[in-house]
């Protein structure tokens, strides 16, 4: 029987599974509602787990015990103890004895970046995180934690401070700035105490309002306020890409540096350039690139190099068919 391999991408909101063979044939393809155990807890994240990947081996007419190797990329694999609890608890009863690898989802975005096994990837959406592996295969991983524990990036920070400066310019505290009339419209309310009595209590109507795309346009527009929020996360970035290479000791060398994330699609192109002469000071051969493939592609590449094979420029055209 041809090897196969599995790679699991399971997030807030669904959960994806792909079979491919020792070609990168794409054999089957899976997919399920949230598979992050800490918004949904083990066991209804398992079950979207499970139906993803038994989807997947009925496309693909095999079996879970068939698999070659698998690796799941997942939110929420974030601390040492989700490393111990995760496989035992979430994924054997799964999986059976059929063996498999665990990663954070980062690195499923990662690989699924480049068609090199190495290189950095930033991810700047809702929350921002950074990994990043070198040629020699050390891995690292930055952020990823939230703002209190130490990450300053990311579209809900954007918001935050966005909301800060709407709230002090009217109380007195703050500069006047284009994005309190830009938060008012899209809220539909006419001062702050409005603002705040419709989001203050409500985080869902407060991410509805997708305000990070206000800040970018007044930002481009050329409101100070705006522009010093859009570079505070670029900087942040920046530093989290710049502390990554370092480590991994990749200041000299050529490689992809995947920019993920919906913050990367903002539309002031100082975002993007600002971290780019930050990074370039330090690596100045690293190649920005958007992510060629969908993070569970990442995920299955993992697998199958795992198990010794090389994904060359053969592999990688089986993967361009595949798009979600």
């Amino acid at each position: 029987m041809s090897k196969t391999f599995l790679g699991v991408d399971a997030g807030a909101t669904k959960t994806h599974a792909l079979i491919l063979n020792e070609d990168g044939a794409v054999l089957g393809f899976g997919e399920s509602g949230p598979g992050n155990h800490e918004s949904f807890g083990y066991e209804a994240a398992g079950k979207c787990i499970g139906d993803s990947i038994r989807q997947a081996c009925a496309e693909a007419s095999l079996e879970i015990s068939d698999l070659t190797q698998s690796c799941f990329c997942l939110a929420g694999a974030d601390v040492d103890s989700d490393f111990e609890t995760l496989p035992e608890v979430m994924l054997r009863p799964i999986m059976g004895e059929s063996p498999f690898l665990l990663k954070n989802d980062a690195f499923g975005c990662l690989r699924g970046g480049t068609t090199d096994p190495f290189g950095v990837m930033v991810n700047c959406g809702t929350a921002q995180v950074a990994v990043g592996r070198n040629r020699e295969g050390k891995e690292i991983r930055l952020g990823g934690y939230g703002f209190e524990f130490g990450d300053f990036a990311g579209g809900g920070v954007i918001a935050m401070w966005a909301a800060c400066a709407l709230i002090r310019e009217e109380d007195g505290r703050g500069e006047p700035t284009r994005l309190s009339p830009l938060l008012r419209e899209r809220a539909q309310v006419s001062n702050a105490a409005e603002f705040l009595n419709k989001t203050y209590r409500d985080p869902e109507f407060f991410a509805s309002l997708k305000i990070p795309k206000l800040v970018f346009l007044a930002s481009r527009e050329g409101d100070p306020i705006a522009k010093k929020i859009v570079l505070d996360c670029a900087e942040e970035m920046a530093v989290t890409a710049v502390a990554l290479i370092r480590r991994l000791k990749m200041e000299e060398e050529v490689f992809d540096l995947v920019t993920a994330g919906s913050v990367f699609k903002g539309e002031d192109p100082d975002f993007i350039e600002s971290i780019q002469k930050t990074v370039h000071s330090v690596a100045p051969k690293a190649r920005f690139t958007m992510p060629l493939f969908d993070p569970v592609a990442g995920a299955a590449l993992l697998a199958f190099e795992d198990a010794g094979l090389v994904a060359d420029e053969a592999v990688y055209k089986q993967l361009e068919a595949f798009k979600l």
